[in-house]
């Protein structure tokens, strides 16, 4: 049997290009290091025609006489045609706001697919609505409730809900890279915090979780309901967080298959098509379900990226040198991934 490797390799060679819209959530400039520009840089190179667009100023136009749909950077008159052969990789945290949400909800109203719905993307952004989706088929995850307010009865009715001895874990409902993630450690410590986010921003919605002891937790890129990699990232020095944007150092993730089977069912969950599921390992993997703690609709790729492009200079696994990026824009040259 092909790996996942050659398989793509060999779509590379037989099926037809396309085109790529990399609409991404950030700054006029591109971070070099960063998810977006490598996606750029690799279509380059397998002669996908890239549009890099903005989302912020971005807009459609559809010529009425023609049926001509094209997508605009700011300051772009001419464009990029949305046609046939197209399709919209969205990147960043793009709920920030309604309008660029709405421009998603436009582009599939015209039919163009995207890497992951409106939808998919909506319910990923909130790790509550994340949770109450896994929760639905039932999934193995940390104990999770709301805190509504900071009023002291709110919060001692969610710790209680939680039922729960510290440490616990306060997470803001949307954020990335570890960022909104807090442990907490003693009841006096939940309640300062609580107040101090509600301080900053009145409107913040926070949830409470277990917290599940563990040196390491695991990122699987799922595309298609395949994965195509995944990564064990090491639990940082001095800190309970294990993200690669935090500092950790990530290492090849050889999975079981309880835990292909687990990633996949997550992936199916949100009905997301190139999502990032995370999840903390049980202690005996290949008989108790890990458990999964977020799945991510747009997923960093650097961090895999780096895992399975340095895998040649470990000796042990040469053969399991990849580049992730590639492979995933690889995939889309066949059209019943769309």
């Amino acid at each position: 049997m092909k790996s996942f490797s050659e398989m793509t390799e060999a779509k590379v060679e037989t099926k037809q290009s396309y085109r790529l819209v990399v609409l991404v959530e950030r700054p006029k400039k591109l971070d070099p290091a960063g998810t977006s520009s490598k996606l750029v840089s690799k279509a380059d190179k397998l002669g996908i025609t890239t549009y890099n667009c903005r989302i912020n100023g971005a807009y459609l136009i559809r010529d009425e006489d023609t049926g001509v749909v094209t997508i605009h950077n700011e300051g772009d008159e001419k464009g990029f045609e949305l046609d046939a052969d197209t399709i919209v990789f969205i990147r960043g945290d793009v709920t920030k706001k309604d309008s660029y949400m709405d421009l998603i909800s436009q582009i599939e109203r015209y039919g163009i697919p995207c890497n992951n719905t409106r939808e998919c993307i909506e319910v990923c952004c909130d790790k509550f609505r994340t949770y109450l989706r896994l929760q639905e088929i039932g999934m193995n995850q940390p104990k999770t409730v709301l805190i509504p307010n900071d009023s002291n009865e709110a919060v001692d009715a969610a710790h209680e809900a939680l039922d729960n001895k510290f440490p616990m874990v306060l997470k803001t409902l949307s954020g990335s890279k570890g960022v909104g993630v807090l442990l907490i450690e003693t009841e006096r410590s939940l309640q300062s915090q609580v107040s101090l986010i509600y301080k900053i921003d009145p409107y913040c919605d926070i949830l409470l979780q277990e917290y599940i002891e563990s040196d390491y937790d695991v990122r699987v890129v799922i595309v298609n309901r395949e994965i195509v990699g995944a990564m064990r990232r090491n639990k940082i020095t001095d800190d309970f967080r294990s993200n690669v944007s935090q500092g950790s150092e990530p290492e090849i993730h050889e999975l079981t298959e309880l835990e292909k089977e687990e990633s996949i069912r997550a992936a199916k969950a949100v009905d997301g098509m190139m999502v990032g599921v995370d999840f903390i390992p049980s202690k005996n993997r290949d008989k108790d379900r890990p458990y999964l703690i977020e799945v991510n609709s747009t997923p960093g790729l650097m961090g895999v990226e780096a895992v399975f492009n340095t895998a040649a200079s470990k000796p042990i696994i040469k053969d399991q040198k990849r580049s992730i990026t590639k492979e995933i824009l690889s995939m889309f040259m066949d059209r019943n991934n769309w």
